[in-house]
């Protein structure tokens, strides 16, 4: 508790004081029970939970922004690069109500940089997730799209107000534009990180700051482009023009691997556990900057590499 946290643990258990603290904690806790791995824990209950599990964070993080942090509903669409994001932001005491979505089920590839373990594969990328989260806060109020974020069901959630936060994070460029409009309208910031080699690049766009375009492009553009089914080498262009922000930008071991998907040669372009760990920690950090009112740029697309 953090009354004690002048004096040495074993010092402050010996006092009176700490006895009779113990003694009015007695009947303070909660059972929490982890069917999947036939866990039955004892812990205290919610608001001492959550004071304890963030009391490290103290000053980087002061107790009124803890609050307003664990308050702000986050909805991460894509449990790739996604699911570290949720996990970060669930470690760092960010979004006590989350929503995640994906429809995929884990694969031996996605090892590599998804946490997970080969008991898991063939499970839903959603449900892994949201497993992590609970074990990490099992107070958690977690929403699980496990058939995937549609048009549909991303509006029916901002228009109940239950994301005050986009994080998108999937591979379908129809979706990221149908996403983006909902954002404009119902006024929500969305964040995106893309692989890059050992880095990522990070994308915010500010809708609830008034930003109306995507990708800094009017929106006639992105319908033109979609006039059409887009195909994988218009995905490429975009991806490397659009997002990236040009051939100069991307690493060039990754460039040779979009070239080979392109001709077929390889099943997706490639992307590293290491990355997607960081553009975990990246999100989370610019997202606590949007919550904390730190940075109010409309549009950010920035690369960011690490050493």
């Amino acid at each position: 508790n953090t009354q004690y946290s002048g004096p040495k643990k074993e010092e402050g258990y010996k006092t009176e004081k700490f006895a009779n603290f113990s003694v009015s904690m007695k009947n303070k806790y909660t059972y929490v029970y982890y069917p999947w791995n036939f866990s039955m824990v004892k812990i205290v209950k919610k608001n001492d939970y959550l004071e304890l599990k963030t009391n490290r964070n103290r000053d980087l993080i002061t107790k009124k922004e803890q609050d307003k942090l664990r308050d702000t509903k986050i909805a991460v669409f894509g449990m790739s690069v996604g699911s570290n994001i949720s996990l970060v932001l669930t470690q760092a005491g960010i979004s006590n109500n989350i929503v995640i979505a994906d429809f995929d089920e884990l694969d031996t590839t996605n090892l590599n940089r998804i946490i997970a373990g080969t008991h898991q594969i063939g499970l839903n990328k959603t449900i892994i997730a949201s497993r992590r989260i609970y074990e990490d806060n099992p107070f958690a109020k977690v929403t699980s799209l496990v058939k995937g974020a549609t048009k549909k069901n991303v509006e029916k959630l901002l228009k109940e107000k239950k994301i005050d936060i986009i994080v998108e994070e999937v591979d379908n460029l129809s979706f990221k534009i149908d996403t983006r409009k909902l954002a404009i309208k119902y006024k929500v910031p969305v964040v995106m990180i893309t692989d890059n080699g050992d880095g990522v690049v990070l994308h915010v766009e500010r809708y609830d700051l008034g930003y109306k375009k995507i990708f800094n492009k009017d929106i006639p553009y992105w319908d033109d482009i979609l006039s059409k089914p887009p195909s994988m080498e218009l995905m490429g262009n975009v991806i490397m023009n659009d997002i990236v922000g040009g051939v100069k930008n991307i690493d060039l071991k990754m460039l040779k691997s979009v070239d080979k998907v392109l001709k077929k040669e390889l099943v997706s372009w490639s992307q590293l556990g290491s990355a997607a760990i960081l553009g975990g920690v990246v999100a989370t950090v610019m997202i606590k900057k949007i919550i904390n009112n730190e940075d109010n740029h409309i549009y950010i697309a920035k690369n960011i590499f690490v050493i």
